[in-house]
């Protein structure tokens, strides 16, 4: 899947959490999830890959118009915080990980992206103005 990722032609791969080996992915900038060892994050945070503020258009923070989050908004796997955070705030668009499968849904006007997966092939390429889901055959 390294491999793949690194033969894509994109300026920046996001991680939204729970990413293995990001030393060997280039032009890699992510968030942490929950699965990250200490090894991984010590990585991270000495080579200035996490993301802290935003980055391209995409923010950590729900003030702004397109977000990214590692945790789901609510529901069996997902965060209540993320859910009144998309309520209160009302963002765009929110891209986040976490999930196993890929899907698009709205919540209010808000339209929520999970990625999906990795490890199944899942992946979404965002130009800042369109997504596009896609799933790699590798």
């Amino acid at each position: 899947m390294i491999d793949f990722l690194n033969k894509l032609e994109v300026d920046l791969i996001v991680g939204l959490g729970d990413v293995e080996c990001p030393q060997y992915i280039k032009k890699y900038k992510g968030i942490l999830g929950e699965m990250e060892d200490i090894t991984t994050q010590k990585y991270l945070r000495k080579n200035g890959l996490i993301i802290q503020e935003g980055v391209l258009d995409l923010f950590i923070s729900f003030s702004y118009r397109k977000v990214i989050t590692h945790f789901p908004p609510r529901n069996p796997r997902g965060s209540q915080k993320v859910l009144a955070e998309i309520l209160s705030n009302i963002p765009e668009i929110v891209f986040h990980g976490h999930l196993i499968e890929q899907k698009v849904y709205d919540i209010g006007k808000t339209k929520v992206v999970s990625v999906g997966s990795l490890e199944k092939g899942y992946y979404v390429v965002y130009d800042g103005r369109e997504y596009e889901l896609k799933r790699s055959s590798h």
